[in-house]
């Protein structure tokens, strides 16, 4: 496996900026990719994330204030930006009864995971395909433990997993994420060995189906589909095997797919939508609070869709900028799809668009399950690509 390396910005400190983007950001990367698997609660990562990653990326960029216009210079940093600016003007109408303060805090959450990304690809852009790489390797020894600890105690009900993972849902996206890691990565050719992502990616299976979610499974298969333009035959390998374990899941347990049916989404978008267009063109303000009336079923405050969502706090202006994001995203992936790691990355942010499609609401938050189909792939694509683009200028 072989990265270019990546310029070195001037710095009046930098030996101390490259032990930061070198050592610390990268630990702190690992943390917080790992960190759900072992630490006690979400408030354990929470905070790991703000000691590990957001503050000394904070501190390199005061060291090395250029990195600033580099990521300004980037449209999808651009576009978050413009989707922060928007959302921090919308807390002055929102219905939100939490405090203000608390929420205006949020967007700089992401920036800074923007920013230590940024800062370790900018250095060297190996070392944060690394880091993510290790981290795989983590995940799939995680998922083994948990598979098979689930199927030693309770192998009747949905898995939820250890550490800090919360409910069956929010785990098949962590889970799910490393598995796209996995596929993508067999499926570029980017291991010299090319039995060893099939490997680690089989625990990681397991556990997406121990969870009982579908959505982790659907999105895969989405991802499978895009890997075909990079690879036509490694793709349709992919489909193929997982045409194979669909059919031996409906043959074996045919009430995991097929018992729950389409779970009443239908009815939930119908009532999210009319609520989305009573305030279409600017949204009910950020962290608003919603019900959706659900024939057959008690009233839900979750719209199962990150796009509704986004349009139901942040209105059709709001939707806009966020959609540019990941078209943006998307178009930079394409533009250098014959190096492997954007096709590992654009994968993975495929693979958040389709499990946020039936899944997730909460948008915009600390750092938690949701990051893993959101802001971990886009700071990943962000990252490389201002990294890149300094290459490509040298």
């Amino acid at each position: 496996m072989h990265y270019p390396s990546s310029h070195r910005l001037p710095s009046l400190y930098a030996p101390l900026s490259d032990f930061i983007s070198m050592r610390w950001l990268t630990l702190g990367y690992f943390l917080l990719l790992t960190g759900l698997f072992w630490l006690p609660n979400p408030s354990a990562h929470t905070k790991v994330y703000y000691a590990a990653m957001a503050a000394p990326a904070l501190l390199a960029m005061i060291l090395a204030p250029r990195v600033l216009g580099e990521m300004l210079r980037e449209p999808i940093v651009l576009a978050y930006l413009g989707l922060a600016a928007w959302l921090l003007l919308s807390l002055t109408w929102t219905t939100s009864d939490s405090s203000l303060t608390s929420l205006a805090k949020r967007p700089l959450y992401v920036f800074m995971a923007i920013a230590s990304c940024t800062l370790i690809a900018l250095r060297d852009q190996a070392l944060l395909m690394k880091a993510l790489r290790f981290a795989a390797i983590a995940a799939s020894l995680a998922a083994l433990i948990n598979v098979t600890y689930h199927l030693w105690t309770s192998p009747s009900v949905r898995m939820v997993g250890g550490g800090a993972l919360r409910n069956s849902l929010l785990s098949s996206h962590v889970f799910g994420f490393f598995l796209t890691f996995w596929v993508a990565s067999w499926a570029s050719r980017n291991e010299q060995r090319q039995w060893l992502p099939l490997l680690l990616a089989a625990p990681l299976l397991a556990a997406c189906l121990a969870t009982g979610s579908r959505t982790s499974l659907m999105a895969l298969v989405i991802v499978c589909g895009w890997l075909t333009f990079f690879s036509w035959q490694r793709g349709r390998v992919l489909i193929g095997a997982l045409a194979a374990v669909t059919a031996l899941v409906v043959v074996l347990a045919p009430d995991w797919l097929l018992q729950r049916g389409v779970s009443f989404r239908p009815e939930l978008w119908t009532d999210a939508l009319r609520q989305a267009l009573e305030a279409f063109w600017i949204g009910h303000g950020y962290d608003s609070r919603f019900v959706f009336d659900v024939p057959g079923h008690t009233p839900l405050t979750d719209p199962h869709n990150v796009e509704l969502a986004v349009l139901l706090e942040l209105g059709i202006v709001g939707l806009i900028a966020w959609l540019s994001m990941h078209l943006l995203s998307l178009w930079r992936c394409y533009r250098q799809r014959h190096l492997p790691r954007f096709q590992i990355a654009s994968a993975l942010l495929i693979y958040g668009l389709a499990a946020g499609l039936t899944e997730g609401s909460n948008f915009l938050a600390r750092p938690n399950e949701s990051w893993f189909i959101i802001w971990i792939p886009l700071s990943l694509i962000a990252a490389l690509s201002i990294s890149h683009r300094g290459l490509a200028e040298r």
